[in-house]
């Protein structure tokens, strides 16, 4: 199942590595353009599954036998805002890594 989930974000974030490299002026992007995807595979997932797992207890709790329109909206917007999130944060990384590795040189 996380295969299934995860070749997506490998296979564009390959294939946006590879269009970065394509073109001269894009080549200073090609590592994020690696990371980008799979960070916000990764962060997304793992932030809805945190969520899901509270509102479910909370169903428990309070007796209700299907999720309402509201959690599922709530559950949406954290897999988009968490996985953005963590792309963002992944950018702020490698900028760093980059930035050490050329004052190294």
């Amino acid at each position: 199942m996380q295969v299934i989930y995860a070749a997506p974000f490998i296979l564009l974030s390959v294939a946006a590595f590879l269009a970065c490299l394509a073109v001269p002026r894009l080549r200073q992007h090609a590592l994020q353009a690696l990371v980008i995807p799979v960070a916000f595979g990764a962060c997304s997932i793992i932030a809805s599954g945190l969520l899901a797992s509270v509102l479910a207890v909370l169903n428990d709790r309070f007796g209700l036998t299907q999720p309402y329109w509201g959690q599922l909206t709530v559950l949406a917007c954290t897999y988009v805002g968490l996985g953005a999130a963590g792309a963002w944060a992944a950018v702020r990384l490698v900028r760093r890594f980059v930035r050490r590795m050329n004052e190294r040189s």
